[in-house]
């Protein structure tokens, strides 16, 4: 297990942020989703599997994605951005919030009893043990010395344990501590559920129908779209076609390809 030795130049220049970032979350969230046990991620598990139109069964430890430090520094591949569209991307305002009052939370612990306090309350996980800051996980053990450089603490919704990004693992930035936080059994289904709106639409236009003007939010060819929601570019484009008829997309050229987007009277019943 990792260890890191703090002194008052560190523990004066942690840095607490609410988030690393959609891309980095859903790296996380891959791992995450072929797991069968019932937890506070079930019903996100369901949904994605249901938008993503994959079997479990394909979901592999590697997936798509590159290494958490290339998620960080490098652009997305193809595949690996789809799943962020399809199992983050709708549920990121419910995240970034929830992640947002875990940060908040963090600085209020800050009052009460200083960074000590803060780093001894995040997670049972996470042990402080002035000056030694121990990370109880499956990474390699080695004790690192910051002097004086500080570090950043970061919650996450996805991550299944707390774990460290530093220089052991080819990150060149200041060290980041990750750790996870997981929602209430009351807070969970405010996470996953549809908001009432979003259900009504599903009901009027069909989910299919639904989604393309969700994706449609930022401006996307067809194949872009059939990409998003794994369905097939002729279908895609039929159903483009039935929501331009109805006055909520309008399409342009743009080279050889149509790229689409949402009219206002489209953003108006998106909300």
């Amino acid at each position: 297990m990792p260890e890191l030795c703090l002194n008052v130049e560190d523990l004066a220049r942690i840095r607490i942020v609410d988030t690393l970032g959609m891309a980095f979350e859903a790296h996380l969230a891959w791992g995450r989703v072929a797991d069968q046990q019932r937890d506070a991620l079930s019903e996100w598990r369901r949904r994605t599997r249901l938008r993503m139109r994959r079997p479990s069964a394909r979901y592999t430890a590697s997936g798509p994605f590159l290494s958490l430090v290339e998620t960080l520094t490098l652009p997305l591949s193809r595949e690996a951005d789809a799943f962020r569209a399809a199992a983050v991307e709708p549920f990121w305002d419910r995240i970034h919030r929830f992640l947002k009052l875990e940060r908040d939370a963090a600085g209020r612990g800050m009052s009460v009893g200083g960074m000590e306090h803060v780093l001894n309350s995040r997670h049972d996980a996470i042990r402080w043990d002035a000056p030694i800051l121990t990370v109880d996980n499956a990474q390699p053990a080695r004790r690192t010395a910051l002097t004086g450089q500080g570090m950043t603490l970061v919650p996450s919704l996805f991550a299944s344990r707390p774990f460290l990004i530093d220089s052991h693992v080819g990150w060149q930035g200041l060290p980041i501590l990750v750790y996870n936080i997981t929602p209430s059994p009351e807070t969970a289904p405010a996470m996953w559920g549809s908001h009432e709106g979003e259900s009504a639409l599903r009901a009027l236009l069909g989910r299919t129908r639904a989604d393309i003007l969700d994706t449609l939010r930022e401006t996307r060819s067809t194949g872009q779209v059939a990409d998003r929601l794994r369905i097939s570019s002729p279908s895609a484009s039929k159903h483009i076609t039935v929501l331009r008829r109805a006055g909520f997309v309008t399409t342009a050229r743009q080279q050889n390809s149509a790229v689409h987007s949402l009219t206002p009277l489209g953003e108006a019943i998106l909300g």
